[in-house]
């Protein structure tokens, strides 16, 4: 909670905003995130510095999007899990994400997880070099998916074995 107004600030970002609900109600969201019934999530810090710069989660799969379950993803990937990440604008460009994903992938190796799914808008260039760099496979079909005003935004599936 310490961190929540350094949090509000995605609330405004172009690639969140269209998804997500926190800014309806920040503090339960943050709860929500901590309490991690819907799967782990983990603050994004520095070593030295336990501010939080973003945030990197799993969505075990009763609990992830309809991208876990699109044609992109096979029979073969599953059990899968969705994987989300963020940073702070001032956190960006540093290798953060790649390092958190990277660690995250271990807790999705003991929570039995053979895939991760990353459903990225396209056009998220950042976000797609993420998954490229972690080796991800990005798939086909792309799908057109509302987001939370109802404008259909594309996505693209990537696959990232544990």
């Amino acid at each position: 909670m310490a961190d929540i107004d350094r949090v509000a600030l995605m609330t405004e970002d172009e690639y969140l905003r269209p998804w997500w609900r926190m800014a309806e109600d920040l503090p339960a969201w943050l709860h929500r995130e901590v309490s991690e019934d819907r799967g782990p999530t983990r603050a994004i810090c520095l070593p030295d510095d336990d501010r939080a710069l973003g945030r990197v989660a799993i969505r075990l799969p009763q609990f992830a999007s309809e991208a876990v379950r699109s044609a992109a993803v096979q029979t073969s990937d599953q059990p899968a899990g969705e994987l989300s990440f963020w940073l702070l604008p001032d956190a960006r460009g540093r290798g953060l994400a790649f390092a958190a994903v990277s660690e995250m992938m271990k807790i999705a190796a003991d929570a039995g997880l053979h895939s991760l799914v990353l459903d990225i808008e396209e056009g998220n260039r950042a976000s797609i070099r993420v998954a490229e760099r972690l080796g991800a496979e990005r798939r086909t079909p792309t799908r057109v998916h509302p987001d939370r005003f109802g404008d259909g935004r594309t996505m693209v599936v990537y696959v990232l074995g544990v």
